[in-house]
């Protein structure tokens, strides 16, 4: 009897171990395949009209919308003499005709509200607070947003606040709370941009200003502006390497954000330093290649940044250094994307791109439409 116990327990032991290690198997596999799967990510891309000599994005819209989930227009500006109240810098035909276009693309459009192009920096800081600390003025700015949210049918909105006293960090998480509360009840989407954070001295001065763990929990997506780690005020060099690039993405982690909540930013154009002059130009992809040919400059490839170069002389004979992201740079970022899992990219802006990005993107993520 004793025998025959031992036995078919011995049996019913081996078959559970081969039921766990089948088990095991499966799962095995099934992590395997969800790395290996591409999972749909968003494709965001800030949308701004004609500025100066620059190109405006609309075009890209209208020929690359099946690979952009969401545009978001730059038309809004916080009121500097009435708190709580919105310049925006188009009409209101050309609004419904952008937003009603996009959408009959099966394009996603969020209202961009920001705190700057004042005559100074210290206004847009004022501008920002007046709102942030005080609770009439808040409500008024919800409201506000709330109405022209429904009003034209947006799907969401992005916060770029991105110049704040640091008194306010606070104020401002509280403000998105609350702003998030409010329009998550009508089904809205709400974004917000933060500058680039590396915790250390990479890190743009004005990333400390923000909460990235509350602002991570209180919005639904979280725009990290991995973009210019060098720029106007820093010597010449990349936009965003590699390096720089991911140790942002490992500090919001590390801050508490999701991944599922982040959008890392793309920059769609670059910088040309005059170098003899210490002026620096904002340029195009477009104006950039125009350079190239004009003064017979050659592209070198940095691989530290993993980011493309050039210098040339000009006729004033001032030299000139310029940096820029194209269609091989922007492979890296988005390997970044999919080892991290997030949700997906925001491009700065459309219509200043390497044209080749819209071969890149579906070449290397699934695009979320």
């Amino acid at each position: 009897m004793a025998k025959n116990c031992y036995r078919k327990f011995t049996i019913i032991s081996l078959s559970m171990v081969l039921l766990l290690m089948s088990s095991c198997s499966q799962s095995q596999r099934k992590e395997e395949e969800y790395k290996t799967k591409k999972i749909p990510r968003e494709v965001l891309g800030f949308y701004t009209e004609m500025e100066g000599t620059l190109p405006g994005s609309q075009p890209t819209v209208n020929s690359q919308f099946s690979n952009i989930s969401i545009i978001a227009p730059f038309w809004y500006k916080l009121h500097d003499k009435q708190p709580g109240n919105l310049i925006d810098s188009v009409t209101v035909d050309h609004k419904r005709m952008v937003i009603e276009s996009a959408h009959e693309k099966n394009v996603k459009v969020y209202m961009v509200v920001h705190n700057l192009f004042y005559e100074t920096e210290e206004k847009g800081k004022q501008v920002a607070s007046n709102i942030l600390n005080n609770d009439k003025n808040r409500n008024v700015f919800i409201q506000n947003l709330q109405n022209e949210i429904n009003q034209f049918k947006y799907d969401g909105i992005n916060i770029d606040m991105e110049n704040l006293y640091l008194k306010d960090r606070d104020s401002f998480s509280l403000l998105i709370k609350k702003l998030s509360d409010a329009l998550h009840s009508d089904g809205k989407v709400v974004t917000v941009s933060v500058p680039a954070n590396t915790g250390d001295s990479r890190a743009n001065p004005w990333s400390p200003w923000f909460d990235y763990e509350k602002l991570g929990l209180y919005s639904d997506r979280l725009m990290l502006m991995t973009y210019d780690e060098h720029n106007p005020r820093t010597t010449p060099g990349s936009s965003a390497s590699v390096n720089w690039t991911e140790a942002t993405i490992r500090y919001a982690l590390k801050h508490g954000v999701p991944p599922s909540k982040i959008l890392l930013g793309i920059a769609g154009y670059g910088w040309d330093w005059d170098t003899t002059s210490s002026e620096t130009l904002y340029s195009s992809h477009a104006m950039l290649m125009n350079r190239i040919t004009k003064y017979k400059a050659k592209v070198i490839w940095d691989s530290r940044s993993q980011t493309p170069h050039f210098s040339y002389v000009d006729k004033k004979q001032h030299s000139h250094q310029a940096w820029f992201e194209n269609s091989h740079s922007l492979r890296f970022k988005l390997d970044l994307v999919e080892k991290y899992n997030l949700r997906g990219i925001g491009i700065w802006r459309l219509g200043l791109e390497d044209p080749k990005y819209w071969t890149t993107i579906p070449e290397k993520i699934k695009v979320k439409k």
